[in-house]
């Protein structure tokens, strides 16, 4: 390190001279700091910080400043609704950055993915059924455990009209049946045992994206009530 840079960061000296080493960091909109300072300290820490970085799983941290682009930010909330989490921090949060905080704000070179399912997801994801057509024929079902176990004769009801129900989520499951339950705790920011099972089977997965559809027991056995013949 030179004379310069020690006296530009005092508290910055070895081991920790480059904490943000391997992390990426994408620059939205402007700060008090000159973009060209920023990014310079940026890099004396370690970080990729390049022009060219846009928001991306692959990215660490998301620096939000004035007239960051209303397309990125978008995209940001898209990131999060399939489970990635980059550090978002606006100018309070690039000053603690800079001021030698960055070990409260480190996150791990790896980025894993981590769905939090939100009510958000059911209402996006949400599959609106059909009176009087089959809009079910020939998908995979995962139909939550204790749904199953109230609705007796459930899974041979589905199989009449050439829908497949199973209790586990794999690479083929096409719709989530989850319980009025699940979705209630769903709608209050808590989980069950059913919400925990759909989160860590698509984090475990290769998926990038939550592709899932979800339907409520409620509407599944209200559509099932209809005569067969209607369905035709």
């Amino acid at each position: 390190m030179t004379m310069q840079q020690t006296f530009l960061f005092p508290d910055m000296e070895e081991p920790d001279a480059q904490p943000l080493r391997g992390r990426s960091v994408c620059i939205l909109g402007s700060f008090t700091q000159p973009a060209k300072e920023l990014a310079k300290r940026l890099t004396l820490m370690g970080a990729d910080c390049r022009p060219g970085i846009k928001v991306s799983r692959n990215v660490h941290y998301v620096l939000v400043g004035r007239g960051a682009p209303a397309d990125q930010l978008e995209y940001l909330q898209t990131l999060a609704f399939n489970g990635y989490h980059p550090c978002v921090l606006d100018q309070a949060g690039v000053d603690r950055l800079l001021g030698g905080h960055a070990a409260s704000l480190m996150v791990d070179a790896e980025i894993r993915k981590d769905l939090r399912l939100t009510w958000q997801h059911y209402q996006r994801c949400r599959m609106k059924l059909t009176a009087g057509r089959n809009d079910l024929y020939t998908k995979e079902l995962f139909v939550a455990a204790d749904v199953m176990q109230r609705t007796p004769g459930l899974s041979i009801e589905l199989g009449n009209r050439g829908i497949y129900a199973n209790t586990y989520i794999d690479d083929t499951t096409d719709v989530l049946v989850v319980s009025n339950e699940s979705l209630g705790r769903l709608r209050e920011g808590a989980s069950d045992a059913t919400l925990a099972t759909i989160e860590q089977t698509y984090n475990s997965s290769h998926s990038q994206t939550f592709r899932y559809v979800m339907l409520s027991e409620e509407e599944l056995l209200q559509w099932l009530s209809m005569p067969l013949s209607s369905l035709d």
